[in-house]
C-alpha cells in the first residue's frame, strides 16, 4: 500500500503526473496511450484502465461502425456468406474438399486453382475453425474494406491468400490437405496494421496497433504450438497484406491506380515464384 512506502522513497523516484490533473501523483498509465493518469481519470477495462479520451475516440469509433452497417463492407460479408455456404455443402458432401483443398501432389501436377480454392473451405462440422475465422473478419474485415474500399478489398484478400497457399505449399509437410480462410484474414490484418503504422502520432492508434500487434504475435505462436495449423499460410498471408496493404496506403494522386496494380502483381509474381520454385524441384517424401 502507499501509505507503508517510506517518504523518501516516494521523494527520490521519478515522479509522473495525471495528464488530466496535473498537480496528481501517480504510477498509473493508460493501457492504451499510456498517458499517466491517476485514479479520478482511470476507466477500468478489460485489460489495465483507459484514459477518458481513448475511451471517448473508442466509443466514437463504435458509433461510426454502428451507422455505416454492413453496407459500406458489401465484400466482408458476401465472403463470410460465401464460406459459410461451403461449410453447410462439405457438411453433406465432404468430398469438395478432396476436390478443392489445398493438395501439394495435385498441385504439382497442374491443379493451380487449389491455391485459391481453400480460402473459401474450412474444416467440416468443426465449427470453432469456421466460427472463429469468421468473427475475426468480421471484426476487422469492414475497416479495411471501408479504408481501401471494396474493389482493393477483394483483391488484398485474394492476393494475400494466394500468398498464404504458395508459402504453404512451397514449405509446409508433404503430403497435406489443408482448407481454410485464415492465410487471407492475416493478409487482411496485415494491411490494417501497416494503415494504422502509418497513421501512429494518434495516442489511440498506437495503442490500437499495439494491440494487434500482440494479437497477430499471440496467433502465430499459437500456431506453432498447437499441432494441425498450417501457419506457413498464416505467415505468408500475414506478408502478402503488409506488402499489399504497404502500397495501397502509398497509392495517391493520378498514379495511384498504377500502385495499386502494381503493389498487387508484385505479390502474385512473389507467389507464382515460389509454386514455380516448389513444382521444378518437387519432392513429397510421404508418397
Amino acid at each position: 500500500m502507499a501509505s507503508e512506502i517510506p517518504e523518501q522513497t516516494l521523494d527520490n523516484a521519478e515522479q509522473t503526473y495525471c495528464y488530466g490533473h496535473p498537480d496528481t501523483p501517480t504510477r498509473l498509465r493508460c493501457s492504451r496511450c499510456e498517458r499517466p493518469i491517476c485514479g479520478r481519470c482511470a476507466i477500468p477495462a478489460s485489460v489495465g484502465q483507459h484514459c477518458p479520451e481513448c475511451v471517448a475516440e473508442a466509443r466514437r469509433s463504435q458509433r461510426k461502425v454502428r451507422s455505416v452497417g454492413a453496407a459500406s463492407s458489401p465484400a466482408t460479408m458476401v465472403i463470410i456468406a460465401v464460406c459459410v455456404f461451403f461449410w453447410f455443402v462439405e457438411t453433406f458432401n465432404p468430398g469438395i474438399i478432396r476436390s478443392l483443398g489445398s493438395f501439394q501432389p495435385a498441385i504439382a501436377a497442374g491443379e493451380w486453382w487449389r491455391l485459391l480454392t481453400p480460402m473459401l473451405l474450412h474444416a467440416p462440422r468443426s465449427l470453432w475453425h469456421i466460427g472463429l475465422n469468421m468473427y475475426v473478419l468480421w471484426i476487422y474485415g469492414p475497416e479495411v474494406e471501408r479504408a481501401f474500399g471494396t474493389p482493393r478489398f477483394v483483391g488484398l484478400f485474394v492476393v494475400a491468400g494466394f500468398l498464404g497457399g504458395a508459402a504453404s505449399y512451397s514449405f509446409g509437410p508433404c503430403p497435406a490437405l489443408g482448407v481454410g480462410a485464415s492465410g487471407a484474414i492475416f493478409g487482411v490484418v496485415g494491411a490494417l496494421l501497416m494503415y494504422l503504422y502509418n497513421r501512429r502520432r494518434s495516442a489511440f492508434v498506437r495503442g490500437y496497433l499495439k494491440s494487434i500487434t500482440i494479437l497477430v504475435m499471440i496467433n502465430v505462436a499459437f500456431g506453432f504450438i498447437v499441432p494441425g495449423i498450417d501457419n506457413l499460410a498464416h505467415l505468408g498471408g500475414l506478408a502478402g497484406g503488409i506488402m499489399v496493404g504497404a502500397g495501397f496506403d502509398a497509392s495517391k494522386g493520378r498514379r495511384g491506380a498504377l500502385v495499386d496494380v502494381a503493389s498487387l502483381a508484385f505479390v502474385i509474381a512473389l507467389g507464382v515464384a515460389l509454386v514455380a520454385w516448389k513444382t521444378a524441384n518437387f519432392n513429397c517424401v510421404g508418397l
